[in-house]
């Protein structure tokens, strides 16, 4: 029986956190880049969708799982929530199984509390893959704040990897 590939993605207009989970365990993982200096909404849409298609294409995961984003009345956050549901229809059309979840229930099922602090949650996703830890203490904060967003992604996949490990039993 082949591991299950788990495509994780932390959603962002700046930065994306995404890792590519095979049998629970974390194989590649990072932040992309969406570039946003001097463009348009339109523009940094079509390059996030680019991104998404790139990893599914690249690694042809058989569950695609993503953040779900909050919702408020600001231009940023509409966008992301743009982008939230552009990746879920991404992955429908490649016949993906799509899973989505609240931020606080990823941290739940991670930490055992709905609002830990996102290095709570690194610690512990650091604390189960410990050849993530060199990405956990940075000499800059910007560095750190970055690379949160690879290990949203990674919590995001060990959650799904459990509620589909139920499902299978």
């Amino acid at each position: 029986m082949p591991k299950r590939r788990i495509l994780a993605i932390d959603p962002g207009t700046r930065y994306m956190g995404y890792a590519l989970l095979e049998g629970g365990k974390p194989v590649y993982y990072g932040v992309k880049v969406i570039k946003t200096r001097d463009r348009f909404p339109h523009e940094r849409l079509k390059e996030a969708r680019a991104v998404i298609l790139a990893l599914i294409q690249d690694f042809r995961p058989r569950i695609l799982a993503i953040e779900k984003t909050f919702f408020s009345n600001n231009r940023n956050v509409a966008l992301l929530n743009v982008l939230f549901e552009e990746i879920k229809a991404i992955g429908r059309r490649k016949g993906l199984k799509v899973i989505s979840l609240a931020p606080s229930t990823i941290k739940r099922n991670v930490c055992g509390n709905g609002r830990a602090r996102k290095w709570e949650v690194a610690k512990v996703v650091v604390a189960k893959h410990p050849e993530l830890k060199i990405f956990l203490h940075q000499n800059r904060k910007w560095k750190e704040r970055y690379w949160q967003n690879m290990f949203d992604a990674v919590a995001l996949g060990m959650v799904v990897e459990k509620i589909v490990a139920k499902e299978k039993t």
